[in-house]
């Protein structure tokens, strides 16, 4: 029996056109459509979406067959670039040659940020991309070890997400509610972000605080510090949700660290981060 994967398990997308989600997705990103479905009372209680119960939803598996995306319609979304927005800011999925996985990409996909080497670390080459329903990815292949972070390899063409990028109003609060959940202190810095840069105008070398809390299964949360005017509450489409599979949590202590936790009734939390970012947290294998 194969272990269950630790830290990020799958992401969920809503999207106003299912069809035409998967279809981008199965023509261009190597992914197949696994099952199609529709979205259970429990699922949709645990992704805090109630009014979604009985959508149509589609599981998307990468090159080698794992389930690794949820997309549910949501006909009602607004579709909208999330760097305009705090919360998530984007997936970071493993690719294994980034550059031949780019040049094949058209519409509805729009890349944002041709493949180039991360300032940091030229072992990391990644490429921005915006999907069909307004999903930022980060399609990232990662050539060489990168101290200290423990980081993911591979050869198939799309792999798996392993960070997570939140927008934040407030680097160091974000830092201490996920370090709180994950048990881990992580790095703070400041860093250029090419395509936050490019959406607002700034100057391609201005630069952000930053934090990268570890996880398990080898996956990370980035934490970007962004100054946004106030926006509208409403339901946008595109990455809705990670789904995480962590050690069982201190409510209470997380509480304390500024998550919003509702407690399910099959063991799953659903959790509401400071900046706003949702994270649906399974209960642990032996619960």
């Amino acid at each position: 029996m194969s272990t269950p994967r630790q830290g990020i398990v799958h992401a969920t997308v809503l999207a106003p056109d299912l069809a035409a989600l998967c279809a981008a997705y199965t023509a261009q990103l190597a992914m197949t459509v696994q099952r199609h479905g529709t979205l259970g009372a429990a699922d949709a209680a645990a992704l805090e979406l109630p009014e979604l119960a009985g959508a149509p939803l589609a599981w998307l598996a990468n090159s080698a067959g794992q389930p690794v995306l949820r997309v549910i319609e949501d006909r009602g979304a607004v579709v909208g670039e999330p760097m305009f927005r705090h919360g998530w800011l984007s997936l970071e999925v493993l690719v294994g040659d980034i550059d031949a996985l780019a040049a094949g990409l058209r519409a509805p996909f729009r890349v944002l940020g041709a493949p180039a080497d991360l300032e940091f670390s030229d072992a990391i080459r990644a490429a921005q991309v915006l999907g069909p329903a307004g999903e930022l990815l980060y399609l990232t292949q990662v050539k060489a070890a990168v101290p200290p972070f423990d980081l993911p390899m591979t050869r198939d063409a799309v792999a798996v997400p392993f960070i997570g990028v939140t927008s934040t109003p407030d680097r160091a609060a974000s830092q201490a509610a996920w370090s709180a959940l994950l048990g881990a202190g992580g790095w703070a810095f400041d860093t250029r972000i090419t395509v936050l840069n490019r959406a607002h105008g700034r100057p391609l070398e201005d630069r952000y605080p930053v934090a990268v809390v570890p996880m398990p299964g080898q996956c990370l949360v980035e934490i970007d510090q962004v100054d946004l005017p106030p926006t509208p509450a409403r339901r946008g489409a595109g990455l809705h949700s990670l789904c995480l599979r962590l050690p069982a949590p201190d409510t209470a202590a997380l509480r304390g660290a500024g998550w919003r936790i509702q407690s399910l009734p099959d063991g799953r939390h659903s959790l509401r981060g400071i900046a706003g970012e949702h994270i649906e947290l399974l209960a642990p294998p032996d619960a």
